[in-house]
């Protein structure tokens, strides 16, 4: 799947963001936070390694990546 681009509006942005947890996607922030580096994250994506949504919401982009992916890519020192 590598990078998949969505633009959704304000008042489907929840929608969309739950529907994105429920298939197993985690926002960039969230595994920032966490401690994986989202640049690095975002190369793993661009190269294919990863599967991510870019989320456009107006001017506002947000990136979602694969959780079980992005966890074995910080197992693996990638990330």
């Amino acid at each position: 799947m590598a990078i998949k681009r969505v633009e959704v509006d304000r008042r489907d942005c929840q929608l969309y963001r739950n529907y994105l947890k429920r298939g197993g996607f985690i926002s960039a922030s969230y595994l920032s936070v966490s401690g994986l580096d989202a640049v690095r994250l975002k190369k793993l994506a661009v190269q294919g390694k990863l599967d991510a949504v870019r989320c456009a919401i107006g001017k506002s982009v947000r990136w979602y990546y694969s959780e079980k992916q992005a966890e074995l890519a910080h197992l693996r020192g990638e990330a």
